[in-house]
């Protein structure tokens, strides 16, 4: 009988180390999902707030200085200001999926559920 309770008992206290450790990775996945999201929303914060000011900051230049009177050359100046916030928003894009990806490769890695 008392061989029944020791084997109850290891098998305890190794049920509960399991769980510990189980804890002990989920909190470290969020905090590193955490951490993700952050980093995530700082890169595509500073990717509109600059290119934003690069933009209107161009546009003011090439409206002051160099716009040509014709209207075919003016056309032809001005068709790279509508390819610019597809550019950027194409940027945006890959950049939220690398770090999705990111976070969802670091999920997998760490998980032995």
């Amino acid at each position: 009988m008392g061989g029944l309770f020791s084997r109850w008992r290891v098998r305890y206290f190794s049920l509960q180390l399991v769980l510990e450790s189980n804890i002990k990775e989920i909190q470290a996945l969020e905090e590193f999902r955490e951490k993700n999201q952050r980093l995530q929303k700082l890169w595509v914060g500073r990717l509109i707030l600059y290119s934003s000011v690069l933009y209107l900051f161009t546009c003011l230049i090439v409206y002051l200085w160099y716009l040509p009177d014709e209207f075919t050359a003016r056309l032809a100046m001005t068709l790279p200001f509508f390819a610019f916030p597809l550019i950027i928003w194409s940027i945006r894009t890959v950049l939220i999926f690398f770090f999705s990806k990111r976070t969802e490769r670091n999920s997998k890695f760490n998980s032995n559920f």
